[in-house]
């Protein structure tokens, strides 16, 4: 059922699309991101095959990964890959993220925890919310994700200035938060779009309006 639902963003999005990968992830070429929330899953699954190019960040959050792939495999197969996230994971093994020098591994370790949200669901259309309405709904969510997680990077790491990967980092949200506010106006100005046509009167056949007659009536017909 999940991936019959993730065709929605697919003819939704103008610029990008999120499509299904991996182990029921999502793809979102718009942001560049891999989401992986909200599973059971205890480790990342990775491409089989082929490298996934194009993918700076990988989100595993609320699962219930133990361990990583090592760097190496992880950049093998993932070329643009710089942050996993695996905040909420409670059985990670923080002893492992010392072992990552070229990706920023962003946890929940030595008691440095932040506020995020889960990320729901891409939920089956309603009669209030129909199939492009949902859609929006989920990527506007995916979004705040990656706004969110651009906060708690900043929360966790104050070296930027001094180390390259996350200057990488820092040029990449720049450049994604960007492209999320212009795209946010858009999902805004579609719900709206939506909403209105939804709340629109049943259209009608109008009816023509009336014109001025002339009548001549004779001297017979008036009784005069």
């Amino acid at each position: 059922m999940r991936s019959a639902l993730l065709i929605f963003p697919i003819f939704y999005l103008a610029q990008g699309y999120v499509f299904d990968c991996l182990d029921d992830c999502e793809c979102d070429t718009e942001d560049e991101v891999i989401h992986c929330h909200n599973g059971d899953r205890t480790q990342l699954r990775l491409p089989g095959g082929t490298r996934l190019r194009g993918f700076p960040v990988i989100g595993l959050t609320y699962n219930k990964i133990v361990t990583l792939p090592d760097e190496a495999t992880l950049l093998a197969k993932f070329p643009d890959l710089k942050v996993v996230d695996v905040e909420r994971n409670p059985d990670f093994d923080c002893t492992t993220v010392e072992n990552y020098e070229h990706i920023k591994i962003v946890s929940d370790c030595f008691k440095n925890i932040t506020e995020i949200s889960k990320v729901p669901k891409l939920f089956r259309p309603t009669k209030e919310c129909d199939v492009s309405c949902q859609a929006s709904k989920h990527y506007a969510k995916l979004h705040e994700y990656v706004l969110s997680l651009w906060e708690i990077l900043k929360d966790k790491y104050d070296n930027f200035d001094l180390d390259s990967t996350l200057r990488d980092i820092q040029e990449f949200f720049t450049m994604v938060v960007k492209k999320i506010n212009n795209v946010g106006r858009d999902i805004n100005n579609r719900l709206e779009a939506a909403k209105a046509q939804r709340n629109h009167p049943k259209q009608v056949t109008p009816m023509p309006e009336p014109n001025e007659v002339s009548i001549t009536l004779t001297e017979d017909e008036t009784g005069i």
